[in-house]
């Protein structure tokens, strides 16, 4: 807004720009907002022709009311207007995650009427122009101050006719002192409107929503098809699972009587059952003992325990010492055992871990000598 500087001045219900008139109170023209007499101030090098009040007085309407309503005058004489271009993106996603996309768009078009009404009273909103082809009409919105909208687009977006917003608030007092390019922005300049309703937005939205949800649905079966092998190799493979898991616990519980079979002939035969306290050396000797014992009686094959890495015979699925449930890894034992055990023993944390693991073993292994 230009403060008290008024770009038009009204006489005889046509719009007149200072330059236009006579100068001073001659040129006869009254404010389009207050309605009281101006001064057009014509005459300087320096200064943009405008209009100012004859007598200092407050008015805060004689910029905006006078940019309104030349541009609804414009609208009027021309009966036409370039309406913007729209453009709306949906989207949906498919039952696999995939996300699917329209763009409904149309570009900026000239729109001519057959009437052009000025400053309609909608009801609880004010139409500045009202163009009418046939049945169809167009309200249109002229924006000249900074003010919100918000409330008055809402209304007019809940009648059903399309709706304009031309921005001119970025205009300068030169800008619209110049008439070509007033008229431009006025009547051409796509960058500077917006729609506030489409109708014909509306209904391609509409179009496009049954396509895509047409869409969405052929990929949704689509991937139900290709799903229905993928589910079956699934089942196959957590039925396998269940088999597997069954005969582990089936195992795990034979091989746990064959534990307390053995423990309670240790415990009547006077055998310790446990570390009282753990101690790293007792486990480092039990440890050696089993990778000698594996050297000389199981032909150099063992199977060893993640937890107490203790060597059971091989074909052993679970620890025969301690309560592991995880199935034991066969190894090799080398050839030379005898002879280098006692340093592997001396540099290895297994003993360490043995008792963190496993600080209790059901079952002792037999003396070895």
């Amino acid at each position: 807004m230009q403060g008290t500087k008024i770009p038009f001045g009204e006489r005889e219900g046509k719009f007149f720009r200072a330059f236009e008139v006579e100068n001073g109170v001659a040129c006869g023209c009254i404010c389009p907002g207050c309605r009281n007499p101006l001064n057009a101030a014509n005459g300087g090098q320096k200064v943009i022709p405008h209009f100012r009040h004859v007598h200092s007085e407050y008015c805060d309407s004689g910029y905006t009311a006078g940019v309104r309503r030349a541009a609804v005058a414009l609208i009027a004489a021309q009966r036409c207007l370039i309406l913007p271009a729209f453009h709306c993106r949906l989207s949906a996603m498919t039952d696999s995650g995939r996300t699917l996309s329209r763009d409904v768009v149309f570009p900026e078009t000239l729109a001519t009427a057959e009437k052009v009404e000025r400053f309609v009273d909608l009801g609880d909103v004010l139409a500045h122009a009202v163009l009418t082809t046939g049945k169809r009409q167009l309200f249109v919105r002229i924006k000249v101050s900074a003010r919100t909208e918000s409330k008055r687009y809402e209304r007019l977006s809940n009648i059903e006719a399309s709706s304009v917003e031309i921005d001119l608030t970025e205009l300068d007092l030169s800008q619209i002192n110049d008439p070509t390019t007033f008229e431009q922005a006025v009547l051409h300049d796509p960058t500077i409107r917006s729609w506030i309703r489409s109708i014909r937005g509306e209904m391609l939205i509409k179009r496009a929503e049954i396509e895509l949800a047409a869409e969405v649905a052929r990929c949704n079966d689509q991937w139900q098809r290709e799903q229905g092998p993928l589910r079956a190799i699934e089942q196959a493979k957590r039925a396998a699972q269940a088999v597997k898991a069954a005969e582990h616990a089936v195992a795990l519980a034979l091989h746990r009587q064959v534990q307390c079979e053995i423990a309670e002939a240790q415990r009547t035969a006077g055998i310790l059952t446990k570390d009282e306290p753990p101690d790293p050396k007792r486990r480092e000797e039990l440890i050696a003992n089993q990778w000698l014992r594996a050297a000389r009686e199981w032909g150099g094959q063992a199977v060893q325990c993640s937890a107490c890495w203790l060597l059971s015979p091989p074909g052993n699925q679970f620890c025969l010492f301690c309560a592991s449930e995880t199935s034991t890894t066969p190894i090799q034992v080398p050839k030379d055992v005898a002879t280098t055990i006692r340093n592997r023993m001396r540099s290895s944390a297994k003993p360490d871990q043995s008792l963190q693991k496993a600080p209790t073993l059901l079952v002792q292994p037999d003396p070895f000598t």
